[in-house]
């Protein structure tokens, strides 16, 4: 099989990401919309985090509510031969609009415990609250614990996965925030508003990792699966239109396309996407590693797409 160059790295202050990011719900059960095969089994989650690091992928993806993710992972790179990955994780989510600081602080505490045991860690780890309401329970206090293993040197970035604009608003002034994560892709023009970008430009030492680039997988399986909250009619409009974009624009395909487009944001540091197979490793590095849409290229794909609903870009809303 044919390789190609390493990844390319982007810096933001000292730390430093591969623009793709290996995403691990998948080594953890079936998840994802299109998911065909399931969970990978030992032998393949070896052989992905190698390949991962061989393609230059310097972090993966993980969480405490991804099933086994974090021990299956763990086991391979605490091993004496294992990949040198960096690993994000994300703590179990607290109690929504809790008051009480002291089960804030222990869920933190008993999450982050359970992150490094499982993953063996070596290195610190990049940690997140799972979901921007977090940052406020009980008073704050859980993001303070999590500053509190920034100085001490358990973790080396804090962040938080958000899932829309005005969670962004919410966490943006967060004391140390150092990480976001967001779901962005190129249907997705919430985060594209004069006063969404400035407040991500701005801050040159922020990490923002992409996820959902194919929209849980809607945009790679084109007319092959449903989409939420959007008639078929419609949905073969708009993947007849990404795919004349892609060939108008000398890309390989729609796929291609819209790894371009998001890693050509000017805030954007990586993309996280997860696969079940190592094929599909290759492909994501592989496009990963192209060059991506230029500003003129970003804004006639803009124009040539049509809008599509709220509904259909959130996944949070795809239930019910």
């Amino acid at each position: 099989m044919t390789t190609h160059r390493a990844l390319p790295v982007r810096r933001r202050g000292t730390y430093e990401q591969s623009v793709l990011v290996l995403g691990a719900a998948q080594l953890g059960s079936a998840y994802g919309i299109a998911n065909t095969t399931g969970m990978p089994d030992d032998r393949s989650i070896r052989r992905l985090l190698r390949v991962a690091a061989e393609l230059g992928v310097t972090h993966v993806d993980t969480a405490r509510e991804y099933g086994e993710s974090e021990r299956r992972i763990g086991r391979v790179l605490s091993s004496s031969d294992g990949p040198q990955l960096r690993v994000i994780t994300k703590v179990a989510p607290l109690m929504t609009g809790s008051a009480d600081p002291a089960a804030a602080r222990s869920v933190v505490e008993a999450s982050v415990r359970a992150s490094l045991a499982e993953l063996g860690a070596r290195r610190p780890l990049t940690v997140l609250l799972h979901r921007a309401a977090d940052a406020a329970a009980g008073g704050g206090a859980g993001w303070e614990r999590l500053r509190e293993y920034l100085e001490a040197g358990v973790a080396d970035r804090i962040g938080v996965s958000i899932q829309s604009p005005d969670e962004l608003r919410r966490v943006i002034d967060l004391p140390d925030l150092g990480y976001l994560q967001l779901p962005c892709n190129v249907l997705d023009r919430r985060w594209l508003s004069d006063e969404i970008s400035t407040a991500l430009s701005a801050r040159h030492d922020l990490v923002v990792t992409v996820r959902s680039v194919y929209l849980q997988g809607l945009l790679a399986a084109g007319r092959g699966v449903a989409w939420p909250h959007l008639p078929d009619q419609r949905r073969d409009q708009i993947v007849a239109a990404l795919d004349a974009m892609a060939a108008a624009l000398g890309r390989a395909d729609r796929i291609d396309l819209c790894v371009a487009y998001v890693l050509s944001l000017p805030w954007v540091t990586s993309v996280v996407v997860g696969v079940e197979a190592e094929v599909q490793l290759r492909r994501n590095a592989a496009l990963a590693s192209r060059p991506p849409l230029s500003s003129t290229e970003r804004e006639r794909l803009l124009a040539a797409i049509p809008e599509v609903p709220a509904d259909l870009v959130d996944p949070s809303r795809w239930r019910g």
